[in-house]
């Protein structure tokens, strides 16, 4: 119990940083659902805009909970995912979902770059993580594969990202960038978690 309390975010960085990213992506949700002619829901099925969704709900709870704290699984997951979206989505997609607007820049660059400060700034459940967790952390985006390739297209639409759209790229393209995505997550994911130890160590 006395862990727990510990990783309670009392201090003011960890309020600060958690309340920003909380209030970015609610923003950002909010701005697209007044601005956008087909609002917020369509763009749900991005895995951008489901990782914010996430980490905002994550924040949230660590806001008010040691428990939400002390889940380091759960933390760098989160972590994980938004940064991945907006590394992908700064490197290859800024092209192709109207650049840099508002909501652009708010959910591929500030919430991304204040979840990576609260890694590694804030608290020490970031030095527990796991040899495992980071391959159980692709499991979300294998989940997100599936309803990307078959829900999606099986309903009509596709995939929400070129690179794994079989009519953009073939099956073979899409083989090969799905390989490429995993080996980018789980290299990402121990770089995480190498990087919180040793923050926690050096702390």
């Amino acid at each position: 119990m006395s862990e727990l309390v510990e990783l309670r975010p009392r201090q003011p960085l960890a309020i600060v940083l958690r309340v920003a990213i909380v209030a970015a992506v609610l923003a950002a949700i909010l701005l697209v659902e007044v601005t956008s002619r087909r609002g917020v829901s369509w763009r749900l099925i991005t895995f951008t805009y489901q990782a914010n969704v996430l980490a905002a709900a994550y924040y949230a709870w660590a806001l008010f909970s040691p428990r939400a704290e002390s889940r380091a699984g759960l933390r760098g997951a989160v972590v994980l995912y938004v940064v991945v979206a907006g590394v992908i989505w700064n490197l290859y997609l800024t092209d192709k979902s109207m650049g840099y607007t508002v909501a652009n820049t708010v959910l591929h660059v500030v919430v991304p770059t204040l979840a990576l400060a609260d890694w590694l700034a804030v608290g020490r459940s970031q030095g527990h993580v796991r040899w495992w967790q980071p391959f159980a952390w692709l499991v979300y985006p294998f989940a997100y594969l599936l309803l990307a390739l078959v829900v999606l297209n099986h309903a009509g639409r596709r995939a929400p990202y070129y690179f794994l759209d079989p009519a953009s790229v073939g099956m073979l393209g899409v083989t090969v960038n799905v390989g490429v995505l995993a080996a980018g997550f789980l290299a990402l994911g121990y770089v995480l978690a190498a990087a919180g130890r040793a923050t926690v160590r050096f702390r």
